[in-house]
């Protein structure tokens, strides 16, 4: 494999040139909107001395999701401007790395499961997306395919909430509702992009890099939000007489 070919993937890049696909590049700032976004809303935890309120620290896990996030833009704008194959793979690994990451923590954060279980889940997510890609992927234009198990995720993900007794887990299924409704925009923005170029030559991948950093945004503002109910129930138990 040639890691130096160019390549032509998108409705928006009319030749080899570096800025070749403006558009696509420069809406990749959503990922970095959203990062720092959740940055901010994470800002006030990350100040407590850790020698007073250790349980309200920014925890490891919660406290990668901006980077990741961050990472996707970083990376998307790599391959959108050099267009090359080893730029390709600086976009599709760290939004692949933060699905899986990010399905860990739920299953740590929303049901509490051991580190060890989290990443059977995810494991088990990554059997089926290759099972679900070799049998479907092929059918479905633009290698869309791949990312048709995420959206079944996150449809599961907010129907499995709203079932939940649990008052903290069912109280977040609309924000994964929400979240999987914008993914199914952003990715029919990325299945049509190349079947419109004759009529609409910009394309439409960059409504799948805005719509994306929204879901992002959603999904680890969710996270947060589970982590804040979790510390504030545990020291109102603490302190119950």
């Amino acid at each position: 494999m040639n890691w130096s070919e160019h390549l032509d993937e998108y409705c928006e890049r009319g030749s080899a040139a570096f800025w070749a696909e403006p558009v696509n590049a420069v809406s990749n700032l959503a990922f970095v909107v959203a990062a720092l976004a959740l940055w901010r809303i994470l800002r006030p935890y990350r100040r407590v001395p850790a020698d007073v309120e250790p349980s309200r620290r920014v925890p490891a896990d919660i406290g990668l999701l901006a980077p990741f996030m961050a990472l996707i833009g970083i990376g998307s704008f790599a391959f959108h401007t050099l267009a090359t194959r080893w730029s390709q793979a600086l976009d599709v690994a760290p939004i692949t790395l933060f699905v899986l990451f990010y399905l860990g923590c739920f299953l740590r954060r929303f049901y509490g499961l051991a580190w060890q279980r989290c990443v059977l889940g995810v494991a088990g997510f990554v059997v089926f997306t290759a099972v679900f890609d070799v049998l479907v992927g092929g059918l479905i234009p633009n290698r869309s395919g791949v990312y048709i198990p995420v959206l079944l995720l996150m449809t599961g993900l907010a129907v499995t909430l709203r079932g939940s007794r649990e008052a903290g887990r069912a109280a977040q299924w609309r924000q994964f509702a929400a979240a999987a409704v914008v993914f199914a925009a952003a990715l029919s923005a990325r299945t049509v992009d190349e079947e419109i170029c004759g009529a609409f030559p910009l394309g439409t991948h960059f409504l799948w890099h805005t719509l994306d950093g929204v879901l992002v945004f959603l999904v680890s503002r969710a996270l947060v939000r589970r982590w804040r109910y979790l510390v504030d129930r545990d020291r109102l138990a603490a302190s119950a007489p």
